[in-house]
C-alpha cells in the first residue's frame, strides 16, 4: 500500500503515487517533525523568458537549521488529463540539512510564523484530502507558482499560520516577478481528480 493511501485510507491506483519523500527510507521521521515556521522562497528564473519557481520550506528546527522542503516539479512522464502540454507533477517532502537552507539563486524570502502543535503529517494530510497532490504542470513550468500559491491558501484556512498580515504580504508576493518585483499575475492552476 502506498504512503498516500495508508495516511489517508483511501484505494488509489498502485503505480502511481505523486508524493515522493527524500529520502526514502526516512517517510515517517519526516512526517513526524514539528513544523516551526514556514518559508516561501522564490527562486531566480532559469532565464528571463521563464518564471520564478517558488519552494515552501517547512522549518522543523530554528535552532539545529533544519527543514523540510515542500516542492511542486515535473514529472517528465506522466501524461496530462488536463494541460494540453505539460506533464503531471510530483510533490515533494524532502529533508533538507542545514547547508541548504539558503539555496543559491533566492530572490525573495519571505517568514510565515505558524502556530504551535503542526507537524508535516498535517500538512500531507491537508495535501491529500484537498486533492492537491493532483497536479498538472505545463511544459514551461509557467504554473509550478500557482500550486504554492494554493498550498499557502489552504493552510491559512486551516489555521496553520500566526500572523494574517504575514500571508497577505505572501500571496501578494507571488503574483509578482523577482527580484525587480513587477506585476506578474498567477497562470491557472491545473488540478485533476
Amino acid at each position: 500500500m502506498l504512503i498516500t493511501d495508508y495516511m489517508t485510507n483511501i484505494t488509489r491506483n498502485p503505480e502511481w503515487d505523486p508524493i515522493k519523500f527524500e529520502p526514502q527510507e526516512e517517510w515517517f521521521e519526516i512526517l513526524a517533525q514539528p513544523i516551526q515556521c514556514i518559508r516561501a522562497v522564490c527562486l531566480e528564473p532559469l532565464d528571463p523568458f521563464h518564471p520564478n519557481i517558488w519552494v515552501l520550506f517547512l522549518s522543523t528546527s530554528e535552532v539545529d537549521m533544519t527543514s523540510i522542503k515542500l516542492e511542486c516539479q515535473p514529472s517528465h512522464h506522466r501524461r496530462t488529463i488536463v494541460v494540453l502540454h505539460g506533464s503531471k507533477a510530483k510533490i515533494l517532502f524532502q529533508k533538507i540539512p542545514d547547508l541548504y537552507l539558503r539555496p543559491q539563486g533566492i530572490s525573495a524570502l519571505f517568514v510565515l510564523n505558524v502556530n504551535p502543535g503542526f507537524t508535516v503529517r498535517d500538512i500531507h494530510r491537508m495535501i491529500v484530502r484537498n486533492n492537491r497532490h493532483k497536479y498538472e504542470i505545463d511544459e514551461e513550468g509557467w504554473n509550478i507558482r500557482t500550486w504554492a500559491y494554493d498550498q499557502v491558501a489552504l493552510f491559512n484556512e486551516h489555521g496553520i499560520f500566526a500572523n494574517q498580515d504575514e500571508v497577505e504580504v505572501v500571496k501578494d508576493a507571488f503574483q509578482k516577478r523577482w527580484p525587480e518585483g513587477g506585476p506578474n499575475p498567477l497562470y491557472e492552476g491545473a488540478y485533476y481528480g
